[in-house]
């Protein structure tokens, strides 16, 4: 029973962002707290199941997805909310939700990717890292405005800054994604010879 427990968390995530996509249709001091106590949870959630699969030894392919899957769901989420409400350009979004879809396509057609994309592990977390800043600052941009009833942080080096690290996000993203590419074409070459 306990083996499914990390599984189970990293599914809860999918479920939170839902959530998340719902309570965030409107800005308001209730559906801003429902939304930070659920990311709270995500969080919370992202790191328990991990701690738990390696401390039971139940560590596994599919948790790996599934906690994967898990945390781009609250990430997708954020993105589609922030990307109503603050309106920046779609492409943006295109990019970032492509660049998971490649991956994805990666996962299906190479039969060692799990063991070869932990070479990669600190370019995935570093892609993580930042775009996980870039989503926080607009719950922070959401917060002030809340709070204050003005959006103060609608300024140009605000946005600058959100920008620049969205640009560096993308950028990483798609260095881990050509590379990625870059295993299938190696070992479509050694099928070939």
């Amino acid at each position: 029973m306990r083996e499914k427990i990390p599984n189970a968390l990293s599914v809860s995530r999918i479920v939170l962002a839902v959530g998340i996509i719902l309570a965030s249709s409107h800005l308001g001091f209730r559906t801003y707290m429902a939304t930070v106590c659920m990311l709270a949870v995500a969080m919370g959630t992202d790191a328990l199941d991990g701690y738990l699969a390696r401390r039971w030894r139940t560590v596994s392919d599919l948790g790996y997805v599934l906690d994967t899957m898990g945390d781009r769901a609250i990430h997708l989420a954020l993105t589609l909310v922030f990307l109503f409400r603050y309106s920046f350009h779609p492409l943006f979004a295109w990019l970032l939700i492509f660049r998971d879809i490649g991956i994805y396509a990666v996962r299906v057609l190479s039969k060692n990717w799990l063991e070869k994309s932990r070479q990669m592990r600190p370019i995935f977390l570093f892609h993580t890292t930042l775009l996980r800043i870039w989503l926080v600052l607009f719950i922070v941009r959401d917060g002030v405005r809340v709070f204050t009833g003005s959006d103060s942080l609608n300024t140009f080096p605000f946005e600058v800054t959100q920008l620049t690290l969205l640009c560096i996000t993308i950028v990483i993203s798609y260095f881990g994604l050509l590379k990625s590419f870059s295993w299938l074409l190696d070992r479509d070459h050694q099928t070939l010879n």
